[in-house]
């Protein structure tokens, strides 16, 4: 097998194994054994449990939501764009709600998780901000605190995915409303932007 696809194994491993029993429970020699591999293999593309913490959060998580095909889909129409940002976020979200799991769990109690899971939506506002940034230079929208206003917006996206995946969602209640709950949310946004 290619170091590749050994090491795409690994890290799918250790996603399920961190949403499961949590980052401090879970432990490299478990993880390398479920992957099918010897635990100095692990180590030898990782390094150590953080970074293997890390490449999972880096690998197959945030990436999808700054995509270039994400960037390239945005036409600098705020109500357009905002849509895109909102249904991409929800999609990778409640397509992966392990992270939100491994999130909760770890967050509180290991601050080096912290300041990794941190990085997503610091990233995220970052992004979001400089794109209002640019559309207010060119005068379209208002000017406004835009990192401000790109963590509540981001905020909101993700109390919906919280309560999906804290209190679950049998009936699909909450995923059906998810359309709506979006067009709420970027019409609040273009109200109060447009000029």
């Amino acid at each position: 097998m290619s170091k590749s696809k050994t090491r795409d194994r690994m890290i799918d491993t250790a996603l399920a194994v961190f949403s499961e029993k949590g980052y401090e429970a879970a432990s490299t020699r478990d993880i390398a054994e479920r992957a099918g591999v010897n635990e100095i293999t692990l180590f030898r593309h990782f390094k150590n449990k953080e970074n293997l913490f890390r490449e999972v959060l880096n690998a197959r998580f945030p990436t999808t939501l700054l995509s270039d095909d994400v960037n390239r889909r945005l036409t600098g129409r705020l109500r357009e764009d905002l849509t895109v940002l909102a249904q991409k976020y929800l999609e990778v979200h409640l397509e992966n709600l392990d992270f939100i799991r491994i999130g909760i769990m770890e967050v509180p109690r290991n601050p080096s998780c912290a300041d990794v899971v941190r990085t997503i939506p610091e990233r995220l506002e970052e992004h979001l901000a400089n794109y209002m940034l640019d559309l207010a230079a060119r005068h379209v929208i208002r000017d406004a605190n835009f990192k401000l206003l790109a963590r509540m917006f981001y905020g909101q996206l993700f109390q919906h995915v919280m309560s999906i995946c804290s209190f679950g969602d049998d009936s699909g209640a909450l995923r059906a409303e998810s359309d709506e709950f979006i067009e709420t949310l970027v019409t609040m946004y273009v109200q109060t932007l447009t000029p």
